[in-house]
């Protein structure tokens, strides 16, 4: 704007505009202007006959941001006589750079060197896509990436032809085809985010938490969000994050609209809830390790993904604690860890909710310089916070008041002047007590942000390729966890042996000879088996809420997470079990054959799949709660049903008999019992006399035959299944749920 020297720049065919875009797609006298008013650039519509277009939508006018793109074209698809601009300031600019296509040329995107387009961010494949050509026109083929291709606004995949000025977005780069040559740009600075009148609201639309707000953060800037209890402060940052859909309203992150494109964009946006998002028995590097697994691309060598762990350590200043178990560390610290994991994807985005909570004066100065750094080396920086003390290292802070409305946005001057105060510490009360008031003169004084998007389409999750890599890194952590658990893991192992050993106390000596007291043995072994299946798991997933619901929100798959739940507690429910079996074959002892295997190895299958059915169910309950505390309560209301329906202590006619179709202990019992033969089994008088096994009904339930024995099993086989699917149903909308 500088260089004309004129605050009103025109556009158009003509030769007496400023600007002349030689295309029959702009309109000749005037097609549009770019005025410059209070500091900002607005385009303009002015006699265009083919308009504006932004992010897919027509527009009059727009108030533009740094990385916009306005395009002039035919409003179906762009066409190689249409007109693409690029608004960019000085401060933020980042090097363009262009590569010539040929017809027989096949041009590389990647994170290596020697692709012909090298893109330098960790979040980007080695061999990330391709352009070619059949002659007449070119295509982009996405190479498998694991974050994926966006073309104008949209995920591709496969092969997809390319069009004049087509914007392909990869991560943080971008790139502009036209017909001869790729223009491309890696983007290393931060990314600007622009909220459009978002509205949130609860209780079935009777409660609103988040009023119309309208928010443009700049790239590079450090902005804290702040305000009384309630008004709505985690709200709006979790919609500037796509952490949570407002009810009404758009975000876009450079122009481009998150919610449609979260799936591609999420690896540019940190994100560190005010729950830490780290296992407290596994140390910083450790943490950060499976991390780094899961996140970043399948591609990335040994040595590569060491030297991302070691340089976020290093960012966030904890060179001398990373071998230091997590559980060990200050509380700045663990904030520190967490914010660490987010900054293994290097993204451009960094958002945090409370990150000084509970910190004292001088930690949280440290961790509010550390922001302030990362502000400085190219990130944008958006944080949640009731603190004031720090405020002023800040560019922008936003003021929210009662009921979610904005009250101010500005910087900590502005604000002094705005409030008409000499410590921001007052201005909590003004904004609780007159949050309508503040909003009105706000509003009043804040120019028209012009239009943009509209879509309201869902966050996308996307679907990792890398099933089998995933899982085996979930166990892989799992089991790190458990080992340096070592005394919780140790008692976990000894209540197995325990109960047999229990069980054994009310052997009488008729063992596998009287019908009674044998049954009774087997139903006490189901329900021991049942019992510490259950409290395996029923904590497993609340424990680990907010890290499950991070990681899903970035690459998780859920039935990768649910199937290493699984697997890993198999491994411990075998382990439990074969104690179990082995120390009531000691103290109890064995019925003289099995039905197909040897008595044990029955036994033990039939209480290695009930403590495995227990364990599913108990990761189904717990995907129901947000607390363990909450999940443990309902343990006792799960073996109820174990002992009513499972035939042992009542005839079951009826409805419970239809219910005991759904308790575990009940095919259990029908296994073990099975095993033992118990239809052939005398019954013993406290006398010592017997009476015939002949003299009384066979029951169904015990049918001594190999059909019946590996049904029973295969029901066991049907609860974990069906449990786990459940699991993953439930937790489905876990990325919805309020902070």
């Amino acid at each position: 704007m500088a260089a004309f020297r004129k605050s009103v720049i025109t556009f158009g065919r003509d030769n007496n505009n400023d600007i002349v875009l030689n295309s029959s797609l702009v309109s000749r006298e005037h097609h549009g202007q770019f005025r410059l008013t209070g500091g900002e650039c607005v385009i303009e519509n002015v006699k265009g006959r083919n308009g504006l277009i932004y992010a897919s939508e027509a527009i009059t006018q727009r108030v533009l941001k740094d990385g916009d793109f306005i395009r002039i074209d035919d409003g179906i698809e762009t066409t190689p006589k249409g007109v693409l601009m690029m608004f960019s300031r000085d401060r933020y600019s980042n090097a363009w750079s262009s590569i010539p296509l040929t017809n027989k040329a096949e041009i590389t995107i990647g994170r290596d060197p020697r692709c012909n387009i090298y893109l330098d961010h960790v979040s980007i494949s080695r061999l990330h896509a391709k352009i070619v050509s059949d002659g007449k026109y070119f295509y982009l083929i996405d190479n498998g990436s694991k974050n994926g291709v966006m073309i104008n606004g949209k995920r591709v995949s496969g092969k997809v032809r390319l069009y004049e000025k087509d914007l392909i977005l990869i991560t943080n780069s971008k790139l502009i085809f036209s017909c001869n040559q790729i223009f491309f740009s890696c983007q290393k600075n931060g990314i600007s985010v622009e909220a459009l009148r978002i509205t949130k609201k609860v209780d079935n639309g009777k409660k609103v938490i988040c009023n119309g707000v309208d928010i443009y953060i700049e790239p590079c800037e450090m902005v804290a969000i702040v305000g009384g209890s309630g008004a709505g402060k985690t709200t709006v940052m979790n919609c500037l994050s796509g952490y949570s859909q407002p009810t009404h309203g758009n975000v876009s992150v450079n122009g481009v609209d998150l919610y449609e494109n979260f799936d591609t964009m999420k690896n540019i946006i940190g994100y560190v809830p005010q729950s830490d998002i780290v296992y407290d028995n596994l140390s910083v590097f450790d943490m950060l390790k499976y991390a780094a697994q899961l996140r970043l691309p399948k591609d990335m060598s040994a040595k590569e993904s060491r030297q991302s762990i070691e340089r976020v350590i290093k960012t966030v200043g904890l060179t001398e604690n990373k071998d230091t178990l997590i559980k060990s560390l200050s509380g700045g610290q663990r904030k520190r860890t967490s914010i660490a994991v987010e900054l293994l994807s290097d993204p451009n985005l960094f958002f945090l909710d409370e990150p000084a909570s509970g910190l004292d004066p001088g930690t949280e100065r440290n961790l509010m310089e550390t922001l302030r750094t990362m502000a400085a080396g190219g990130k944008t920086v958006i944080f949640v916070t009731h603190s004031t003390l720090n405020l002023h290292l800040c560019d922008k802070i936003v003021f929210m008041g009662r009921g979610g409305n904005l009250c101010f946005y500005g910087s900590y001057a502005e604000a002094l002047r705005f409030f008409n105060v000499d410590d921001i510490v007052d201005v909590y009360n003004m904004i609780t007590d007159e949050s309508q008031k503040w909003r009105d003169m706000y509003s009043s004084m804040v120019v028209s942000k012009g239009q943009g998007i509209t879509s309201q389409a869902p966050a996308k999750k996307g679907s990792n390729k890398d099933f089998f890599k995933q899982v085996s890194v979930l166990c892989r952590r799992h089991l790190h966890i458990l080992f340096n658990d070592r005394i919780r893991t140790l008692l976990i192992m000894l209540q197995a042996p325990l109960l047999a050993f229990l069980i054994s106390l009310v052997a009488d000596g008729y063992q596998y000879e009287s019908y009674d007291i044998s049954k009774g043995l087997l139903f006490a072994l189901s329900c021991a088996a049942f019992w510490i299946g259950m409290l395996n798991s029923i904590q497993e997933v609340c424990k680990e809420r907010n890290i499950l619901k991070r990681e899903y929100m970035t690459v998780l798959r859920l039935d990768t997470y649910i199937l290493s739940k699984i697997t890993v507690l198999s491994i411990i429910c075998f382990i439990q079990t074969f104690l179990l079996a082995s120390v009531f074959a000691l103290t109890v002892g064995l019925p003289s054959e099995g039905v197909w295997l040897s008595p044990f190895l029955e036994l033990l299958i039939s209480a290695f799949l009930t403590a495995l059915a227990a364990s599913a169910m108990g990761i189904f309950v717990s995907s129901l709660f947000k607390s363990p505390d909450g999940a443990m309560t309902v343990a006792p209301l799960l073996l109820m049903p174990q002992l009513l329906f499972s035939g042992m202590l009542f005839e079951l006619e009826g409805i419970s008999n239809i219910f005991s179709y759904f308790a575990v202990c009940r095919w259990s019992m029908e296994g073990l019992g099975t095993t033992a033969n118990l239809n052939a089994m005398d019954i013993v008088m406290t006398d010592g006399t017997r009476i015939p096994a002949l003299a009384r009904e066979a029951e169904a339930f015990f049918e001594f035959t190999t059909s019946h024995l590996i049904s029973s099993w295969g029901v066991l086989c049907i609860f974990v299944v069906v449990f786990s699917v459940a699991s993953v149903f439930v937790l489905r909308n876990i990325n919805k749920e309020r902070a």
